[in-house]
């Protein structure tokens, strides 16, 4: 399963009731830095500073991550890392949701309230959809040893201010958030930039949806 569909079942809560955990701009910026992440593990792309520089520009297998990198590519002048994470979080829930379903992992689940179309999306079984969750769990509240998607998918997670809903005991909380400050620490620079770059995208998001 790939980082962005992880960080999907998670922020999405598609083991319950099939909408963002939390405040959905939030949500939808940590797919989209979970997007941009899936190309920074697979050489694609680095940050550097506030920027997101293209390495590589050969098209990967997937048809939603090589249809990111070739936005990016094709707009060489915008290299601005929270530029591209708002405006790739305009579409991600739809794109990321879109490859879960085709993987069977996920049904859409439109209703009409009002004048208005609501959308969820919920497992299709409830252990798969569970999992990542319960899995990230038991990694940072068991100190396990992490590789480096994992690493940044509990990075990402904790950057949109989801890591309380992973953390469900209270008293887990305070030595994973230590263990997970010593893992993000040893995160390459790229990576470690990225996560940086959503946490302050979501704050700025949940502080605009607050006032």
């Amino acid at each position: 399963m790939r980082l962005a569909d992880e960080f999907f079942l998670i922020a999405w809560d598609t083991a319950g009731q099939g909408k963002p955990v939390l405040h959905p701009q939030g949500a939808a910026l940590g797919l989209a830095g979970a997007l941009l992440g899936e190309l920074i593990l697979g050489e694609r792309l680095t940050v550097q500073g506030a920027g997101l520089l293209v390495l590589n520009r050969v098209p990967v297998e997937d048809p939603l991550a090589r249809d990111v990198l070739a936005q990016i590519v094709a707009a060489p002048e915008h290299t601005d890392v929270r530029t591209w994470l708002a405006y790739l979080a305009q579409d991600a829930a739809e794109g990321v949701g879109a490859r879960l379903q085709d993987a069977g992992l996920v049904q859409r689940v439109e209703s009409r309230v009002l004048f208005r179309t609501r959308v969820r999306y919920e497992a299709t079984e409830f252990a798969k959809g569970a999992w990542p969750s319960l899995r990230l769990t038991m990694l940072l509240s068991e100190h396990q040893p992490m590789s480096l998607p994992d690493m940044l998918l509990a990075a990402l997670v904790d950057a949109a201010g989801l890591l309380d809903h992973v953390l469900f005991e209270p008293e887990q909380r305070a030595p994973a958030r230590e263990y997970l400050t010593t893992l993000t620490a040893a995160l390459p620079p790229a990576l470690r930039g990225l996560a940086g770059h959503v946490s302050a995208a979501v704050g700025s998001a949940v502080m605009t949806y607050r006032t």
